[in-house]
């Protein structure tokens, strides 16, 4: 017998990750099935990108046979995002065609790439950036700041995870005027790569919130002092330089920071996220006087 499990129409995240509420809901009944699942669009006419990339990698790397009732008006928009068979890209001379058709479009596929080959990720990161300016014509003074954040977070999972596969999708909100991206791994989580380092264990004390304060910290477990920045120059400069949003999810943890807000908070022990996922919410605009350099370390 198959379950059925209704996903919601979920619009608007107004606090970055708020979304992931809906998620955890609808990932724990399919865990806890006792048989394949069914999820069930029907009810839905809009996904926030936050919701669908999770979603969509969730359902790829899970065990459980999950299958979906997606609606006619839908369709087309989830085989266009490679909702049910994730784009793998490879630094290949297919890998811009790949992506090119989508230069008109306000998203980018959910995809897949191989961790551990600095060429082929760079070439991605590259790409993908390109294909993102054609889509949004964001301001001159946005290419390098996202050129930094999407080089030194893709350079963090693939350094630091442990993982095979890292996730990446991207969708532009018109009405918003902003970028939301989503990149993820499917790594051992930032607790784990402490541990596995045998780093800053004395600080950690065992609490999963304080392995990502000090990740966001510029702690680094590779001994390579200048890598160690990637994460707190990202999440300044997104928050306090661009007035964007950045949300890290990894294990049993979470960190929010937006304007006027930033907090590290400990999950429930019936939630957890194999590996981290990290959203950015990223202004097409630059205020006046921004200045990218000033949050350089």
């Amino acid at each position: 017998m198959t379950r059925s499990i209704h996903i919601p129409d979920v619009k608007r995240d107004e606090r970055i990750g708020s979304v992931f509420n809906y998620l955890f809901k609808i990932t724990n009944a399919t865990e806890n099935a006792d048989a394949d699942v069914e999820w069930d669009f029907s009810v839905s006419s809009f996904f926030h990108p936050f919701l669908l990339a999770p979603l969509a990698i969730f359902k790829h790397r899970s065990e459980k046979g999950i299958s979906c009732i997606i609606p006619s008006y839908l369709s087309k928009y989830f085989d266009l995002i490679c909702f049910n068979d994730l784009l793998e890209l490879t630094n290949d001379e297919n890998l811009e065609g790949n992506l090119d058709v989508y230069a008109g479009k306000t998203y980018t596929p959910i995809c897949k790439f191989q961790l551990g080959d600095e060429k082929a990720t760079d070439a991605i990161q590259s790409v993908l950036q390109r294909i993102i300016r054609r889509q949004t014509k964001y301001d001159s003074e946005i290419h390098t700041p996202l050129s930094y954040m999407l080089g030194e977070i893709i350079c963090n999972i693939s350094q630091h995870s442990h993982g095979k596969y890292g996730y990446i999708y991207s969708q532009y909100l018109k009405s918003e005027k902003c970028i939301n991206i989503c990149i993820a791994d499917d790594g051992i989580t930032i607790y784990g790569s402490y541990v596995k380092s045998c780093k800053y264990l004395d600080k950690i004390e065992g609490n999963e919130a304080k392995a990502l304060e000090l990740a966001n910290n510029g702690y680094s477990t590779k001994d390579i002092p200048e890598r160690g920045f990637g994460l707190p120059t990202t999440r300044k400069m997104l928050v306090e330089g661009l007035n964007g949003s950045f949300f890290e999810l990894s294990g049993g943890a979470f960190y929010r920071y937006e304007r006027g807000a930033e907090n590290y908070v400990i999950l429930p022990k019936t939630i957890f996220w194999d590996g981290t996922i990290i959203l950015m919410k990223i202004p097409v605009n630059a205020p006046d006087g921004f200045d990218y350099k000033k949050y350089l370390e």
